[in-house]
């Protein structure tokens, strides 16, 4: 049994600054969205998206994280098999700098790649609710998830801001 509240009103939208003017209608109402674009333009990520990336966050903590466990497992390494080479100290800090550096590159770009696929949601395995093929090709799509009562208001909206065709579904 489907919910009245489950539902998906799809915008199709020829151009991207009638599109953009939906998700600002929608953003205003604090509705659910999801906007579809067939290119990649920075006006979208300013309007749907204005706060930074944590991928960057992820990658300076892992990074950091690979350079201390790359020190670490050179110094314990010499604690445990140590050999005096001339006057020089077991632990030499200037021998220990290219695992430090190999290690901070292994564990900031595997950091980066684990966090780019966590918060993009990658790979995305079910076909997302109101996704049309058209959104690829050359089309704008906004997908707005609303209650059974707001969807004559969001299709309203939609319409308003200059839609080709508005669709109602039941998402998933």
């Amino acid at each position: 049994m489907v919910e009245s509240s489950s539902r998906a009103v799809v915008g199709v939208f020829t151009y991207m600054d009638d599109a953009l003017e939906a998700v600002k209608k929608v953003k205003s109402a604090n509705m659910d969205y999801r906007m579809y674009s067939p290119v990649p333009r920075h006006e979208i990520e300013e309007v749907t998206y204005p706060e930074k990336s944590p991928v960057r966050t992820v990658s300076l903590v892992c990074a950091i994280t690979g350079c201390m466990a790359g020190f670490a497992l050179a110094i314990l390494c010499s604690l445990d098999w140590p050999m005096r080479t001339s006057a020089k100290n077991v632990v030499s800090i200037p021998a220990f700098f290219v695992p430090g550096y190999e290690w901070t590159i292994l564990f900031g770009g595997l950091g980066t790649l684990v966090a780019i696929l966590v918060f993009c949601r990658l790979p995305s395995v079910c076909r997302a609710a109101g996704y049309d093929p058209r959104f690829s090709n050359d089309k704008f799509g906004v997908v707005v998830a609303c209650a059974g009562n707001q969807v004559d208001d969001v299709k309203r909206r939609m319409l308003d801001s200059g839609a080709d065709e508005v669709d109602v579904r039941d998402s998933l």
